[in-house]
């Protein structure tokens, strides 16, 4: 049975930050057809888990020639934070940035309904994870499951997708994203005009 896996690269942070995208993304797979990969990646690199930001780029590299062969889907969207007043508007509160978590993954979920719309999505544990939660129940019927991502490899497999992609925008790094640039579903780009409208 295909799930959807939702994780995060980058912050919410404003001008404090030095990261000026953030991305969501979300991995369609079985995870029982992905477990063995994962694992054996994490094995590799001397890993409890998957986190493709503890790996250097050569690891991630190799990494990604490893997961690319697997039957998985993706699909993301990012915020550019280029725009001092959206920064600004960030720093002004941890409401705001919750906010902007919620209609992020909204703009996600509604990419994804084209492709058959998900009850339930498994996300990493976050400080926005209970928002997130009540605004995708509310808003699209969808239930959002809260896990530990050491004991998911899905969350694993999403965790590596959005760093991926956080150094495709951030860095202008095409090589990783190339990998895995035939088995991307859905992209949007949301910048701050775009945010107040979502």
């Amino acid at each position: 049975m295909t799930q959807v896996f939702v994780d995060e690269s980058g912050d919410l942070g404003g001008s404090r930050s030095n990261k000026r995208y953030f991305v969501i993304a979300a991995v369609l797979c079985e995870e029982a057809a992905i477990k063995t990969t994962i694992r054996e990646i994490s094995k590799r690199f001397g890993l409890s888990e998957l986190k493709f930001s503890e790996l250097s780029y050569d690891e991630k590299v190799e990494a990604v020639k490893m997961l690319s062969p697997l039957e998985f889907n993706v699909a993301y969207v990012v915020l550019s934070k280029n725009d001092r007043e959206l920064r600004d508007w960030l720093d002004r509160s941890k409401r705001n940035k919750s906010l902007a978590a919620m209609k992020l993954h909204g703009a996600l979920v509604q990419g994804l309904q084209s492709y058959g719309a998900p009850q339930i999505i498994v996300v990493d544990r976050s400080q926005y994870s209970k928002d997130i939660s009540g605004f995708l129940s509310k808003r699209y019927s969808i239930a959002v499951v809260p896990d530990d991502s050491q004991k998911r490899a899905g969350l694993q497999l999403a965790d590596a997708m959005a760093n991926i992609i956080y150094l495709h925008y951030q860095y202008k790094n095409g090589e990783l994203i190339d990998e895995i640039r035939d088995k991307i579903i859905f992209r949007r780009f949301i910048n701050e005009r775009e945010l107040r409208r979502l």
